[in-house]
């Protein structure tokens, strides 16, 4: 009988799949490993690069008020003809502040009624402390967005390793059977499914150790 004839093309092939789907599957799995330390890596610094940029929005935050306070001091003393505490409260205006009060006392806003209502209000006011805040929280997102990558990449890293072991497991299970169809026909499949698990792992990025 047919079924009788010798397998060993067969298990030659076979031995060729599972070395080859053992050893990449060790390696996925490996891959997985170090891309789950880079994520891992990637949200921990994510996570205090927020926490730095809420530290230096409360800054921004703090220093915006007096600035505001320093404003409505000078105001004041501008208005109840107090020249010598407004000049005094002038030279220390902050340098974020400086530019858009002087814009905005070049308006003329007590005689120009579309001027602005105040320098805070005008694009030239920009606080140095929230753009620091801004552009940290801008990082922290990117990084975190690069712990999704990390992620993602280890997701798909395991899912190769387990279509590898899946050939495997065709490869090894096959053997069972006495027929040489019955085995052919599970060869193939080892065969199949392990070259989609290899192309899978093979179009990944890789990581070196340390």
């Amino acid at each position: 009988m047919a079924d009788d004839k010798s397998n060993g093309p067969i298990e030659i092939v076979v031995a060729i799949v599972l070395s080859v789907a053992g050893l990449s599957s060790s390696w996925a799995s490996y891959q997985a490993a170090l891309w789950d330390g880079e994520q891992a890596s990637h949200y921990s610094l994510a996570n205090a690069l927020h926490t730095q940029a809420s530290s230096a929005s409360l800054d921004a935050s703090t220093w915006r008020a007096l600035e505001i306070s320093m404003f409505g001091a000078w105001l004041e003393a501008k208005s109840t003809g107090n020249e010598r505490l407004a000049d005094f409260y002038m030279a220390r205006i902050p340098p974020d502040l400086k530019p858009a009060l002087d814009e905005w006392l070049a308006q003329k806003p007590l005689q120009t009624p579309n001027a602005a209502a105040t320098p805070f209000k005008l694009p030239s006011y920009s606080p140095a402390g929230l753009k620091e805040a801004q552009a940290i929280d801008a990082r922290a997102d990117a990084v975190f967005a690069e712990g999704q990558h990390a992620n993602k990449v280890s997701d798909d890293f395991t899912q190769g390793a387990v279509i590898l072991a899946m050939s495997m497991f065709f490869g090894g299970i096959g053997q069972v059977f006495r027929f040489n169809r019955v085995r052919m026909v599970f060869a193939a499949v080892a065969a199949l499914t392990c070259a989609i698990g290899l192309i899978r792992i093979l179009a990944l990025p890789s990581l070196a150790a340390g």
